[in-house]
């Protein structure tokens, strides 16, 4: 069962409201501007049967995570890790409220690829590309590249050895 989430109340503490206390500019806010939210909520509710089931999570959400995920080159584990970190990617993710406690897990990554299908994963990477190409300001330089720096990238990567 599917049921967007911009009906429903927060249902998690309020620390903060966003959009009241973010840069305008940054990069996430910039994106989340861009990309047709509205047509990947449509197609996301399609792969859900409705009034049954317990409730999916939210497209925005979903599709959040992943375009997180393959912006920055990250894990399933990273990219919910930098979604807890960050209140810009909280905000990217259609997030009213900085959550301090876990919003979603890393598994659901990997499930809701598998039930969304390539066609669906086409797709949010096409308005991705589009969204980008549109927007050629925005930048967003992935953890693969970020290691091909040379020095700092070196000795982060031994820094990283030390605490496993």
């Amino acid at each position: 069962m599917y049921r967007s989430e911009k009906f429903n109340p927060t249902l998690f503490g309020k620390l903060f409201h966003l959009g009241s206390k973010l840069a305008e500019g940054n990069r996430w806010l910039r994106l989340a501007e861009a990309l047709p939210w509205e047509r990947l909520d449509e197609e996301y509710g399609k792969h859900f049967a409705a009034g049954q089931g317990r409730p999916a999570k939210d497209s925005r959400l979903v599709c959040g995570l992943l375009a997180v995920k393959q912006l920055k080159n990250l894990s399933d584990e990273d990219a919910v890790a930098e979604f807890m970190e960050s209140p810009y990617i909280q905000a990217f993710c259609g997030q009213e409220y900085f959550a301090v406690e876990d919003v979603t897990n890393p598994g659901i990554l990997s499930e809701r690829r598998k039930r969304l299908g390539p066609e669906f994963l086409a797709l949010l990477e096409a308005e991705l590309a589009a969204a980008l190409k549109a927007n050629r300001d925005l930048k967003f330089r992935s953890a693969k590249a970020a290691q091909e720096g040379g020095l700092w990238a070196a000795l982060l990567e031994k820094l990283r050895s030390f605490f496993p």
